[in-house]
């Protein structure tokens, strides 16, 4: 009776055992951009727990998960993923998925649930501080172009509307991706710069994707179209292209500044990581420079990564050795937005570069990185 249970019971004990080993496998994710091997395979990230990796010749001594909004659009960050920069150094993207319509990236980074804002403007960060959303800006990225596939901005009117220049905007619709924008700071300076009260035109928020069909079908006057859906306008053809965002910064000094996007974390996330931070810049950095040298093979990196015909991708450039942020390229935009008196800028030196970016933990900057 006794060699019985025991028997049971040593079968029993084997079973529990299998089963254990098939649920650690099939909880196993395969998804590369939410999986990761550190280099000591026995450790498995946990962001529940402190993290103590340190950035050592150039790289993290341990992985760091790092939470990033999925890509919509051409960006460096697609190349970084694609081309093994991030891996380089020791980041593991974990990508979140799409932004719902009423919670903005800045929203998400503040309430940790993204951790890096890579899809905005020195106005966008300035305007998430005054709103008590505590961000930075540690590296920029992109610049504009005369090219217009590879410009900022682009403004549409449909042909035979009988728009053909700022002139004709008196009493017309304009549509933007949003209040608070680039697309409103260079409209308004665009409008500025040809005698035009931009409170004599009527400005409608609308979804870049949105815009194309709105124009044909008479709903709007005016489009601004971020890349890559000005290329695709331009393609389908049927509209006349009124300015670009580099012909209306370069009236106001410098074509090239109206594309500085920033990349930025929450002062908390700086605090917390800055290692990873380091990290960050060094992979974005390298990537900007591999979209320069083969924008080519970016384009078609990013039509694959965003599942489009790479005709109809487009995408910014990059300042070329740009490893730092220039306090000039930011002073540049607080101006404009003062000139224009947009919201929040309208008391002249109430904004302040120095408030908003910080060089501190930029490898390059401070030396750690040659």
């Amino acid at each position: 009776m006794k060699k019985s249970v025991k028997k049971l019971l040593m079968l029993l004990l084997s079973a529990v055992a299998v089963i254990s080993m098939l649920a650690a496998c099939g909880s196993t994710k395969s998804n590369s951009s939410n999986s990761s091997k550190s280099s000591d395979s026995s450790e498995v990230f946990d962001s529940s727990k402190p993290y103590t990796g340190k950035f050592v010749n150039g790289k993290l001594t341990k992985p760091f998960h790092l939470k990033i909004p999925t890509p919509q659009a051409f960006t460096e960050g697609i190349v970084a993923d694609k081309k093994g920069f991030f891996k380089e150094v020791g980041i593991i993207p974990e990508y979140t998925g799409v932004l719902p319509a009423n919670v903005s990236l800045a929203q998400s980074v503040i309430k940790g649930q993204n951790d890096l804002f890579n899809s905005g403007h020195v106005t966008t960060i300035a305007s998430a501080r005054q709103a008590g959303a505590k961000l930075k800006i540690v590296l920029t990225g992109s610049v504009d172009s005369p090219e217009l596939d590879k410009s900022h901005m682009v403004w549409f009117a449909k042909e035979g509307s009988g728009i053909k220049s700022a002139k004709d905007l008196e009493g017309k619709t304009i549509a933007m991706s949003s209040k608070g924008s680039c697309a409103e700071l260079w409209n308004a300076e665009f409008l500025r710069q040809n005698g035009i009260d931009v409170k004599k035109t009527k400005i409608v928020v609308m979804a870049d994707q949105q815009q194309e069909q709105a124009l044909k079908q008479g709903n709007i006057d005016v489009a601004i179209l971020h890349a890559p859906y000005s290329k695709k306008a331009r393609n389908d053809g049927g509209f006349l292209v009124l300015t670009s965002s580099y012909k209306i910064a370069e009236a106001a000094g410098d074509g090239r500044l109206s594309g500085v996007g920033v990349r930025a974390f929450s002062e908390d996330f700086i605090k917390k990581y800055p290692d990873v931070v380091k990290a960050y810049i060094a992979a974005d950095y390298k990537a900007q420079q591999y979209v320069n040298a083969h924008y080519e093979d970016a384009l078609k990196i990013s039509a694959k990564d965003l599942g489009v015909e790479q005709k109809d991708v487009s995408g910014n450039l990059y300042a070329a050795n740009q490893k730092w942020v220039v306090p000039e390229q930011i002073n540049f935009w607080i101006s404009v937005a003062e000139k224009n008196k947009l919201a929040g800028f309208e008391t002249p030196g109430k904004v302040k570069a120095s408030d908003l970016y910080t060089n501190e933990y930029n490898p390059y900057y401070k030396g750690e990185i040659k």
